[in-house]
């Protein structure tokens, strides 16, 4: 009986444990390859996850898509990258936060 009990919260625990990590939006990636876009480069090699990254940020209300808030949460997630110049992601983001 006690078995019983116990079992079933060690396969949960387990499954925790072996449980695939996740992998984590990089905003200086994206904000170098959203640079040599803004530039004229096109979606250079390794760039396509990080371009992504940007393009997945849509914020939506009752299903309609705000792009005014899109483009903030876009702005907000490229300012996380510490070492970018302001500057250049709000240039980023005037030419691409709008775009669906």
């Amino acid at each position: 009986m006690k078995i019983a009990k116990v079992l079933p919260a060690a396969v949960l625990a387990a499954s925790f444990a072996v449980a695939l990590p996740a992998q984590a939006k990089d905003p200086c990636a994206t904000v170098l390859c959203m640079w040599g876009k803004l530039k004229g480069a096109g979606v250079v090699d390794n760039c396509s996850g990080p371009v992504n990254d940007y393009f997945s940020i849509v914020k939506k209300k009752k299903g309609k898509i705000k792009l005014s808030q899109t483009s903030d949460a876009r702005q907000s997630f490229l300012d996380k990258c510490e070492a970018a110049d302001s500057g250049k992601t709000k240039s980023i983001n005037n030419k691409f936060g709008k775009v669906i």
